[in-house]
Formats: structure tokens, C-alpha cells, sequence
């Protein structure tokens, strides 16, 4: 069995991203268990003079727990400026800390974006996820959010094989 962390990473109830994400976690096949990790926007700005235990914001805990629970990590990224979210970016800083003990070390990671700059967000956010001890994994579903109509098969079709893949690459970094 393999967990996968759905990070969504806009606060938004109704976002598009959120509604990705369930859909992604609905598509998961059997041997996939999945966690879809929300309500970015409670957790604190990562500031280094508060990340000392005891004393660490619970959400921050759990937060942590959760990548660190999880096999692989699909984010999930819209674009705020052509960038990452704060609320994501975020996240990926608070999970990347204390220095050498990341929960994000040696997981797979892919990023499912619907934005107008998909490829910039995509590459934004494999670039932190990397410099934080992620394993960037191929393929990432990105779409046009102007053209974007969940009920579409090829949507839930690129959903399914990003969960492939990041399986794939937890089962090799095992094997490994």
C-alpha cells in the first residue's frame, strides 16, 4: 500500500485545486491510500525563532506528521503572481525544517496545476520541493485553467497516471 499526501495549496473552498485534489484522491486505485492535506492558511509564517519543540503551532505538527506519514507528495498548485501560493509555499518551508531532518527527504513529488502558467508553477514548485529533499517525478498534470471541465476523461486520466508515477517512484526508491 501506498500513501500519497495531497497538498492543496489554495485556501479556497470551492477551488479549483481543492476540487482536483478530491477527484485525484475519488481516482486512486486500490493499493493507493491517500491524504488530502487542506487548510494551509492555519498554518503560521514560518518564522525559525518559533520552530523550536516544545511549543510548535499544531498545525505545523500535523502538517509535518502528515508528509512525514506519507510515502510520496502531489501538490496541488495554483498560480498567485506566475508563482507558487503563499499558503504552499509555505507548507513546503515548514515541512523542509529543522534544517537536516526534512519530511519531505526522499519522497517522491509531483505537482498538479491549473493555472495560466502551469509550467512556471510546476518548475517552482519541483525547485523547492528539491532544495527541501524531495524527488521530483514525471508526470505532473498540468492544465489550462480556462479550458479546464472536471467531467472531462483526459482530466481524470493525467490524475491517474501522476498517482501512477509517484507510486511507481516510491516502489523504486524502496527497491533502491
Amino acid at each position: 500500500m501506498t500513501t500519497i499526501a495531497l497538498v492543496v495549496g489554495s485556501p479556497r473552498r470551492e477551488s479549483v485545486h481543492r476540487r482536483l485534489a478530491l477527484l485525484a484522491a475519488d481516482l486512486a486505485s486500490p493499493d493507493i491510500t491517500v491524504d488530502v492535506v487542506e487548510s494551509l492558511d492555519r498554518v503560521p509564517l514560518y518564522n525559525e525563532d518559533v520552530d523550536v519543540e516544545p511549543g510548535l503551532a499544531p498545525e505545523v505538527t500535523a502538517l509535518r506528521s502528515r508528509i512525514r506519514g506519507a510515502d510520496a507528495v502531489l501538490l496541488f498548485a495554483p498560480a498567485n503572481n506566475g508563482t507558487l501560493s503563499a499558503v504552499l509555499k509555505n507548507a513546503l518551508d515548514w515541512s523542509s525544517r529543522p534544517y537536516g531532518r526534512s519530511s519531505l527527504q526522499d519522497k517522491p513529488i509531483a505537482v498538479v496545476s491549473a493555472a495560466h502558467r502551469t509550467d512556471t508553477v510546476a518548475q517552482h514548485a519541483h525547485l523547492v520541493a528539491t532544495i527541501a529533499g524531495g524527488v521530483p517525478v514525471e508526470p505532473s498534470a498540468l492544465f489550462a485553467l480556462k479550458q479546464l471541465d472536471l467531467d472531462d476523461p483526459a482530466v481524470g486520466e493525467a490524475l491517474r497516471a501522476t498517482l501512477v508515477a509517484l507510486a511507481g517512484a516510491v516502489r523504486e526508491v524502496a527497491a533502491a
